[in-house]
């Protein structure tokens, strides 16, 4: 604003100019002289007003681009009335629809969808000012609070409420209220972040932290994150006290990424995978890795992932597309399994043999169907492709691994049966002395009780032993 102002000065001096250069009667200049004048006037008041109309195009973009949406429905008006805000996010290929009921004057509740985590209601307080509903979550009816980004540290957001039935942050695009940056640039905390292991695609990446007291030649830790094979990345925060733990202990920790299954379906996270175990093989030097004690560790999908590359280290086909560092073994030395599911084509089985009823695992809706590529009750020999004992035969003579196995009993998204199965029968394969099984009591999926500096400090030990 106030460079088009100053722009507008300076065209009324030259004008101001222009007129005392008229006034001139000297008689000194010539018919041509006045001719040519007067074209270099018009010109630079051309000039100047082309100035002038860019900067307050540009004043008025800047006005645009700043501005919030603002409610078009007074308090008065909401009390009693339910809105909708579907928030997209494209880095992770889900959208929630969250809704928000005004119950009465500065209370109501917002509910949040979830089929990973299951659905949370929360009980809110609000307030309004200059067209914006501020709200805040209070409680939420199962204890877990929402790891959506619009809200603040304390739980709170601006939303505008419009008259359509719809709310939204109130400094969200009208076009896309939630869109988000897809480009994975990684964790600004690690040592070499968004780390390239493989040429299909951008999401082949992973971050990785150096031990404290590096020694040059140090064990990894492969981290696979969870996120129902469909969204999630390697920054996310429920894997931070495992990458913190390990660098404490003095491992070197790769965390992965890895194709979701709307880019890629069975078997391509776990070909992507494998191929982060073979390039860290491969770049071991470089990273100051012993390439002998190699651990993968996941949680939930990717505790999944993590034991399909455990006991499939010479099945090619599970290679799928990925043909990066083919020369270099993927075989891990221990795996570490948190709540992980197994065997999918009998999850809703197992479930009903809880007392758990109605649940839709084999339908095409579920995650583990998306990632199969079908719904897994369609086609039972298919399915079983993606099971790992069904490539016991292919297990190398020499074949050695030691497996931690970890989950809830109360665990809601997974049969925890899924895991007690896969340890006994994993005990048949290399022994029970080589598998560690343990039940956390009344621990859900993705509980912070995995996740305790105690529970780890166990974990840990379990490493030390079976990497020595």
């Amino acid at each position: 604003m106030k460079k088009w102002i100053a722009l507008i000065l300076a065209f009324a001096l030259c004008l101001s100019l222009a007129a005392c250069g008229g006034s001139d009667t000297s008689g000194s200049s010539s018919s041509g002289e006045s001719s040519s004048a007067e074209e270099s006037q018009a010109e630079a008041e051309a000039s100047v007003s082309a100035d002038v109309e860019a900067e307050l195009a540009d004043s008025e973009a800047e006005a645009e681009s700043t501005d919030t949406l603002t409610s078009d429905v007074l308090p008065e008006d909401v009390i009693g009335n339910t809105y909708l805000y579907d928030e997209v996010n494209e880095a992770y290929g889900f959208t929630t629809t969250w809704e928000l009921t005004f119950t009465s004057e500065g209370e109501g509740t917002m509910f949040e969808p979830n089929d990973l985590l299951g659905d949370t209601t929360y009980t809110v307080s609000w307030s309004y000012a200059d067209g914006l509903y501020t709200v805040t979550l209070v409680e939420s009816d199962n204890g877990n609070m929402t790891l959506s980004s619009m809200f603040d540290e304390s739980y709170t957001c601006d939303y505008a409420v419009m008259s359509d039935g719809t709310f939204a942050p109130a400094n969200a695009s009208t076009g896309d209220a939630a869109s988000v940056e897809t480009t994975n640039t990684g964790s600004e905390n690690a040592d070499y972040p968004a780390v390239s292991y493989a040429s299909n695609s951008d999401a082949q990446v992973m971050d990785i932290y150096l031990p404290e007291n590096a020694t040059g030649s140090d064990p990894v830790i492969i981290v696979v994150h969870g996120g129902g094979f469909k969204f999630g990345d390697q920054t996310m925060d429920i894997i931070q006290p495992v990458i913190e733990a390990g660098v404490a202990n003095g491992y070197v920790v790769a965390s992965v990424d890895y194709r979701k299954s709307d880019e890629a379906t069975f078997p391509g996270a776990l070909s992507d995978v494998k191929a982060a175990v073979r390039y860290l093989r491969a770049n071991a030097e470089l990273y100051g890795i012993d390439p002998d004690q190699v651990v993968i560790w996941g949680e939930s999908a990717g505790a999944y992932l993590s034991l399909m590359t455990a006991l499939t280290p010479e099945v090619e086909s599970l290679n799928g597309d990925v043909t990066d560092n083919l020369d270099y073994s993927s075989s891990v030395t221990a795996l570490v399994d948190f709540y992980g599911p197994v065997e999918f084509y009998t999850m809703d089985d197992e479930y009903a043999a809880l007392g758990i009823e109605g649940t839709t695992y084999s339908s095409d809706a579920s995650f583990e169907s998306a990632f199969v590529g079908q719904a897994i009750g369609e086609d039972e020999e298919f399915t079983y492709t993606t099971w790992w004992y069904t490539y016991v035969d292919q297990l190398p003579e020499d074949y050695t691994l030691c497996a931690w196995i970890q989950v809830g009993d109360s665990d809601t998204s997974v049969p925890y049966t899924q895991s007690q199965n896969f340890a006994e029968k994993l005990a048949e394969v290399i022994g029970s002395d080589n598998v560690t099984f343990g039940l956390i009591e009344g621990a859900e999926h993705e509980d912070d009780l995995f996740y305790t500096d105690e529970n780890l400090a166990q974990v840990f030990a379990f490493l030390t032993d079976a990497l020595s």
